[in-house]
């Protein structure tokens, strides 16, 4: 696009939304032009709080509408936000794709790899951008890693142990009432949801796609999976262990690397650099420069690059369906 304003659409208009908005609205070229949701009381209540906190950038008025087709249709906006459950993810995708927008989705990019390889083929056709919203990748304590990881400085990798866990049964069980959220139709558990992050992290820093993988699960209902356990083969044989937990009295996100020269130990907001002879060098961290909305809005504007572009969210979404179907298969999955 020519224009440095960029006119945004967001569908869905549960808690997602709302956590992205205020950083929407706070950049001054972005004008939030209509909203959508299933459920119109939603869209309509989104829209009135749209329009307050945008006062400053753009008094008009905020479109609501109970469809995303018919906000294409009337607004066409430049680019569509997408916060619906995930199993919603791909059919908005390639409807925004087809009227023209470029599309911000918050991950995962698709439930399947057919599905987002679909996403990423139409976006090359028509020469538009398509974000994921994996936004650890602009950690600075991930960013560092795969500086550290990439530069060789604690040699071959040999082990990769990553842990995530969430206080989400408790969430979830808020949300149900709040939200109106329903897991079997968002698609997916605690892997799906807050697990997608620490599987693209683990990817994106190793700069590897996964080959193979071993995986357990416990569910909380029937498909819906509470803890996730797996064994993950690297694309250099670099085994990983990976371990995702929706039971926790507290949020944790964690992974080391375990190389011939050393160690690295990182967290969101931390890092330790552990060298052979046991010298542990806790490294000083920026502040983050960026955030997820904010890096899809220059993507556009500016041509900067995509923090996550689709074509990279594939493995991901390949590695994903892989722990799925050896859980529920009790077989090793190979990943081609």
């Amino acid at each position: 696009m020519t224009s440095s304003r960029v006119r945004i659409g967001i569908v869905g208009c549960g808690n997602a939304a709302q956590i992205h908005l205020d950083r929407l609205v706070a950049r001054e070229e972005v004008q939030v032009v209509g909203c959508a949701d299933a459920h119109l009381d939603a869209a309509l209540a989104f829209a009135s709080r749209v329009a307050t906190r945008q006062r400053g950038n753009n008094t008009a008025q905020v479109a609501a509408f109970d469809n995303h087709r018919d906000l294409l249709a009337e607004l066409e906006p430049d680019a569509l936000a997408v916060f619906t459950p995930h199993l919603s993810h791909y059919r908005l995708a390639m409807d925004a794709l087809q009227a023209g927008c470029h599309v911000f989705i918050e991950k995962p990019l698709s439930t399947n790899v057919q599905e987002a390889a679909d996403i990423v083929g139409l976006a090359r056709g028509r020469n538009r951008k398509v974000g994921v919203g994996h936004q650890f990748r602009l950690c600075t304590s991930l960013k560092e890693v795969k500086r550290r990881l990439t530069a060789g400085e604690i040699g071959p990798l040999r082990l990769v142990t990553a842990t995530l866990s969430r206080p989400w049964l408790t969430t979830l069980a808020q949300e149900e009432s709040t939200w109106r959220f329903d897991p079997k139709v968002a698609g997916g558990g605690i892997l799906a949801d807050a697990g997608d992050h620490l599987v693209d992290a683990l990817l994106w820093t190793t700069s590897q796609p996964a080959r193979e993988v071993a995986a357990f699960q416990s569910e909380w209902d029937p498909g819906i999976d509470l803890v996730t356990a797996a064994a993950i083969r690297l694309a250099d044989g670099t085994p990983v262990t990976m371990a995702i937990s929706g039971i926790s009295p507290r949020a944790l996100f964690s992974i080391e690397y375990f190389g011939e020269l050393g160690r690295l130990a990182v967290t969101e907001t931390t890092l330790e650099h552990e060298r052979l002879d046991g010298e542990v060098a806790v490294i000083s961290l920026p502040e983050a420069e960026q955030t997820i909305d904010g890096n899809f809005v220059a993507a556009i504007t500016s041509g900067e690059a995509l923090c996550c572009p689709a074509d990279q969210a594939i493995d991901t979404v390949r590695l994903l369906e892989a722990i799925a179907r050896s859980a529920s298969t009790s077989q090793v999955v190979k990943i081609f």
